[in-house]
């Protein structure tokens, strides 16, 4: 009982912030730079489940923090959200992703599992789990279904629409 009460906060902080987020970017208009990571083991990708939204389900990913390298802020990112270290093995692509009034340029790097989920240090992550390539949730975001199936085609160097 204790636990559903602190997950339910939790969700509850990170709309409010995810909002809060929002609102900011709306009068900022900013162009934001972010990687998202492909985590492969075997047939399974590595996915994370927000603590809201439609699609809660999606590739781990996010900022870069001022001079990180971009495979070590997705590396970093992999690691944070779902515990599970990770070996690079290319870059997938670049794309574009344009939303409101912001710009999100998304690099997503595919790596190999060198390891378990474990506990996620961040708030936004409720849970990380390994899914087969072949059945995947519901509810995963549509870019990140998007660069799965691109990756099972064995497409690289992409430039494209998130």
């Amino acid at each position: 009982m204790h636990q559903q009460i602190v997950n339910g906060a939790l969700a509850l902080i990170y709309r409010a912030a995810h909002a809060l987020r929002g609102m900011l970017w709306h009068i900022a208009r900013p162009s934001l730079l972010g990687v998202r990571a492909l985590v492969v083991r075997d047939d399974q990708v590595l996915l994370v489940r927000h603590r809201g939204g439609a699609t809660p389900w999606g590739l781990p990913g996010g900022a870069i923090n001022p001079y990180e390298r971009l495979e070590e802020a997705a590396r970093r990112e992999v690691y944070e959200e779902s515990g599970v270290p990770a070996e690079f093995q290319r870059v997938l692509g670049v794309y574009d992703a344009f939303h409101f009034n912001y710009v999100n340029y998304i690099i997503v790097f595919v790596f190999t599992a060198q390891g378990e989920p474990g506990a996620s240090s961040s708030i936004e992550i409720a849970e990380a789990r390994f899914f087969p390539l072949s059945d995947l949730p519901d509810g995963i975001d549509p870019g990140s279904r998007r660069r799965i199936d691109e990756y099972l085609a064995g497409a690289t160097g992409i430039s494209a629409l998130w």
